[in-house]
């Protein structure tokens, strides 16, 4: 009886033990699910956090043109960005060949069925004189070509270019022509207008090529892809050193807005491609440089701001002395690390960036972030009305009225600075103290933590009143190649995409000094097709650089092109 008590007893105890055993199992599984669902319930609030900022990003307006969601959570987010398809690389549309009119010659089109308009070229005053003995010389023949010109049909353009005979008996050449209009590419069809107007709807506009072909088919006109190419590629030639000229000054200029963008190219030269290729802006007080390179890499910046790649450090200026450069940028790190390395070089971080990251932060999470974030809404609002105002008054100041308005406008510049710091110290205040609360949300944490770590660069607009807050005009001079990207996708070659870079650069300096550059374009065109179709030197080259053309040039290139 006393051995069945005992084997029962161990058998108990072995049974506890083993209970005990699994028991211990299960508390452990039980605590590694609770750290998994925590680790869980953390990734999903930063997915939900990102998916909610992606689907703003595609879906949502612009930050700075909406209001914030309301504190009890309606949206007022729209679908109004919406992408278009345009002509992908390789995508060829069938050209049908247009029949060859009589006596067409080989290669040639014929554009007997578009409307002709004929141009009469004669010396002025009519006629010509010997210079011997002031004869008249008597008209026998016309001597004319065509040209294709685009407006807003496509026509041809007869020259009639007149031809005298001699009826003296001086020496000299027995027959004369009067001069015909000026042909930037000599042995081209098409005239300055043409081309002017090809290039504003290729790069200004951003159409694609296959886009532009089957316009001009739609008006009549069959010009194949490579005719198109040929011509932009010619016209690029020529705009070359005015291009070298607008990056010169822009690279002297003490303030830059400066941003990136990718962009694509097809067949580079190192490799089978596609490759992605980086589309730099550079905006100075009157010139807008765009440079395009295979890299997004400081190489770019320092290169094109004058910085050492061996020493880290600006070059000296041109009387030896030390430059200072200020540059408007994103947060990217190639700007924030020239500015911490380069002595002279100051960041001025964009305000419209960060008010984004506390928007997207309020998207992410609607419930427990709408009255945080509409709070830093207000106050980034308040900093924007006082740089409105400090601006002013240092516009004010800098050559105010001698007496009284003098002392005035010093008080209001006094005074803007005062409340630029108020504005500016209720930010530091709110930021400093949220940052040390532990219940904050994961994307509010994100915001702070970005305003932190770029609060130097954001705080340095102080001592600059007449510069922006933010760095918009970068990122509205990108919004054309953009645009061209999603019509485009980028570019076929090398060649190419350097060549839409440089016809940027020109037309976006032109815009800003206010032209218009179908005429400016123009202008510059038909002084090449007076150089012998030769790209501008000198003088003649400095007339169209806006900072140095003369006010009735800048008047007559502001106007729109004229008909007829």
């Amino acid at each position: 009886m006393l051995a069945r008590v005992v084997e029962a007893n161990e058998r108990w105890e072995r049974l506890a033990a083993q209970l005990r055993e699994e028991n211990a199992a299960l508390r452990a599984e039980n605590e590694w699910l609770r750290e998994r669902d925590v680790r869980r319930e953390a990734e999903l609030e930063r997915v939900s956090a990102e998916l909610a900022v992606l689907q703003r990003l595609v879906f949502g307006r612009s930050s700075e043109r909406v209001r914030p969601s309301s504190p009890a959570g309606e949206d007022d987010d729209g679908q109004d960005d919406q992408s278009g398809q345009g002509d992908g690389p390789g995508r060829r549309q069938p050209q049908k060949a247009s029949p060859r009119g009589p006596g067409g010659r080989a290669g040639r089109r014929d554009y007997s069925h578009l409307p002709r308009v004929e141009v009469i070229w004669d010396f002025a005053g009519g006629g010509y004189c010997c210079p011997e003995c002031s004869s008249p010389f008597e008209a026998f023949d016309d001597h004319a070509f065509e040209q294709v010109d685009w407006r807003v049909t496509v026509r041809v353009v007869v020259h009639r270019r007149r031809r005298y005979r001699r009826r003296c008996a001086c020496a000299g050449p027995r027959t004369v022509t009067a001069p015909g209009p000026p042909k930037a590419v000599g042995k081209g069809r098409f005239s300055n207008g043409f081309i002017a107007m090809l290039l504003v709807e290729r790069y200004v506009a951003g159409r694609s090529q296959n886009s532009l072909i089957a316009g001009l088919a739609r008006q009549g006109a069959q010009i194949s892809s490579s005719t198109l190419a040929g011509t932009c590629a010619a016209a690029g030639a020529l705009l070359a050193p005015l291009e070298e000229a607008i990056v010169a000054r822009n690279r002297d200029s003490w303030h830059l807005h400066a941003d990136e963008t990718s962009w694509h190219v097809f067949t580079p030269d190192d490799g089978d491609g596609p490759a992605r290729w980086w589309l730099w802006v550079f905006i100075g007080a009157d010139t807008t440089c765009f440079v395009m390179d295979p890299t997004r890499a400081g190489a770019v910046l320092a290169r094109h701001a004058g910085i050492d790649t061996t020493t880290g450090q600006l070059r000296p200026a041109e009387d030896g002395g030390p430059r200072r450069l200020v540059i408007s940028s994103d947060f990217y790190t190639v700007y924030a690390s020239a500015g911490r390395k380069t002595d002279g070089l100051t960041n001025l971080y964009c305000w419209a960036h960060i008010r984004r990251y506390f928007v997207r932060a309020g998207d992410a999470n609607p419930t427990q972030l709408a009255y945080w974030t509409r709070d830093w809404l207000d106050r980034i609002k308040a900093l924007y009305a006082a740089h409105d105002e400090l601006t002013d008054a240092w516009n004010a100041s800098v050559a105010p009225a001698p007496g009284r308005a003098a002392v005035e406008a010093a008080a209001r510049l006094d005074d803007a600075y005062t409340a630029w710091d108020t504005a500016l110290e209720a930010i530091e205040v709110a930021r400093q103290a949220q940052m040390k609360s532990p219940g904050l949300q994961q994307p509010a944490k994100k915001a702070l933590a970005t305003l932190d770590r770029e609060w130097d660069g954001l705080a340095a607009h102080r001592d600059y009143p007449m510069i922006s807050l933010d760095n918009n005009a970068s990122e509205r001079a990108l919004r054309r190649p953009v645009v061209t990207r999603k019509n485009a996708y980028g570019s076929r070659t090398d060649a190419a995409a350097r060549l839409a870079a440089t016809i940027w650069t020109v037309t976006a300096t032109a815009e800003q000094a206010g032209l218009n550059v179908l005429t400016y374009l123009t202008a510059y065109l038909d002084a090449c097709g007076r150089n012998d179709g030769k790209p501008l030197t000198g003088p003649d080259l400095q007339r169209f650089l806006p900072w140095n053309a003369s006010a009735a040039d800048l008047h007559t290139w502001a106007q729109p092109p004229e008909t007829g």
